[in-house]
């Protein structure tokens, strides 16, 4: 499985300048063959597939056969809490997310208020950008989205990256919900 994190890689400062924008982005935080291994264990626990929603983190201990997801999940845990200076559970849920090539990822959307303060994402397979926006670009209803078109009038981003396997990012929503997106899907994979 190598090392979770790569070596070289600030995992605690990528998680802790999210607290004062809002958003961070890594690319490169996780190695290859716990990405391959977490992706792998959640195709036979029955979890891959696009709008896995909101499904508790407890349930990652039911299955014994994931250990790098459940390694995965302890180390983030274990790094906000010591940003929180706390020992809760910063991550009580998780969400799997399949994308098509050729296509965008996500629209334009605030997270759920329910997902948070923390809520990071990680690319396991593939290749697609990620894009924060200025609050302004959408709505405050928590319903309102805005579909990337890629026609050159799309929302430009404040902040992106481009999200190869290991890339990570991270919105703290304890003051503000960040609007953002997954930009285009440019692997096959």
């Amino acid at each position: 499985m190598g090392n979770i994190i790569r070596p070289g890689v600030d995992a605690k400062a990528f998680l802790q300048s999210a607290k004062a924008t809002g958003y961070s982005m890594q690319e490169g935080l996780i190695g290859a063959g716990t990405c391959g291994a977490v992706s792998r264990e959640l195709d036979e626990a029955g979890y891959l597939f696009d709008l896995t929603e909101q499904v508790p983190t407890e349930y990652l201990s039911l299955h014994r056969t994931m250990p790098a997801t459940k390694l995965l999940h302890r180390i983030l845990e274990g790094i906000v809490s010591e940003i929180e200076d706390d020992n809760r559970r910063h991550f009580p849920l998780f969400s799997v997310r399949v994308f098509e090539a050729g296509d965008y990822a996500t629209t334009i959307h605030r997270n759920d208020p329910a997902i948070g303060p923390w809520a990071v994402g990680i690319t396991l397979k593939g290749n697609s950008q990620f894009h924060v926006y200025s609050q302004n670009v959408l709505p405050w209803s928590q319903a309102q989205t805005i579909p990337l078109r890629g026609d050159g009038n799309d929302p430009l981003p404040i902040a992106e990256m481009d999200a190869g396997a290991g890339s990570a990012w991270t919105l703290y929503t304890e003051n503000e919900q960040r609007p953002h997106s997954g930009g285009l899907v440019t692997s096959e994979e």
